[in-house]
């Protein structure tokens, strides 16, 4: 089920539609995707019904972008700035958009540290195209360095993908490859993914880059793909005790999405002056 509907009327949005019926709600505020339904206008991403949307806070749900840190990996704000600033449409058409967000566009204390010390002194264009096509989303997030000195990034898109029940998922794709657990936290001897990814509890793993890991539940298969560009891939579930302390999520709200983000988080990215990165994330129903 959507909650596009519950969005404020104040809140600047891009809405494509595809010649084929699909439909996606982006809004300016962070470059989020905030929903994407097939034609049939089944919701395939999760929107938590108690999003913060007044702009003050990120917002919880749909595609947000971490970047130019993740998490708390660096001295900015969690997950850095880009997804609590307006970015500002470059380029439009039906099923597609591009945002750009620059530094001019952040205020200067998301630059700053926790001890009010610059900590992101660098120029950069960072461009979000959102296309859309037959029961398809494309997420593609480029980065350009526009100053002088080199700089170094984190990122990830931390996709809410909507479930039935998140007791009922099983994620194939990852079976044999050795991951990082946040929950029990970092073990000398990674344990080993056995068969799919399931949950019965918080799940917070960071996995080689899973380049076509698929979700498979009752009502519809998603395959979930990122480029090699991007080195891991994230899985995460709070479970019900961590839902429970989240503010804007309801207390149930883990049963109803997964995040499965593309993410290069392990080994920054480090651009020269005039260099460009590119990753994305790409979701198709099966």
């Amino acid at each position: 089920m959507s909650n596009i509907s519950l969005l404020p009327a104040d809140l600047p949005v891009v809405t494509l539609q595809a010649r084929s019926g699909e439909r996606a709600v982006v809004a300016l505020f962070g470059a989020q995707v905030l929903s994407w339904t097939l034609a049939e206008g089944k919701e395939l991403l999760y929107l938590s019904p108690k999003a913060v949307l007044d702009r003050s806070a990120a917002i919880r749900g749909g595609i947000p972008v971490c970047w130019p840190q993740f998490n708390r990996r660096g001295p900015l704000v969690k997950h850095g700035f880009a997804r609590v600033v307006p970015w500002r449409v470059l380029e439009q058409s039906d099923a597609s958009v591009t945002l750009r967000l620059t530094r001019a566009d952040v205020p200067e204390a998301l630059l700053q540290d926790a001890q009010g010390i610059m900590a992101w002194p660098h120029d950069f264009e960072a461009d979000l195209t959102v296309r859309l096509l037959s029961a398809r989303l494309d997420v593609q997030l480029q980065v350009r360095n526009t100053g002088a000195q080199a700089f170094a990034f984190t990122t990830a898109l931390h996709s809410y993908l909507g479930v039935d029940d998140v007791a009922a998922l099983a994620i194939s794709g990852a079976d044999g490859q050795r991951y990082w657990d946040a929950v029990t936290g970092a073990d000398p001897e990674y344990p080993v993914q056995q068969g799919d990814i399931v949950f019965a509890g918080e799940v917070d793993r960071v996995y080689p880059a899973l380049p076509r890991a698929t979700l498979q539940q009752a009502s519809h298969w998603l395959r979930v793909s990122q480029p090699a560009s991007m080195a891991q891939t994230v899985v995460w579930n709070p479970g019900a005790a961590l839902c429970a302390s989240l503010p804007d999520l309801p207390a149930d709200g883990y049963r109803r999405f997964v995040c499965v983000e593309a993410a290069q988080i392990d080994t920054a990215v480090t651009l020269e002056p005039e260099q460009a990165w590119q990753g994305g994330q790409t979701l198709q129903v099966a």
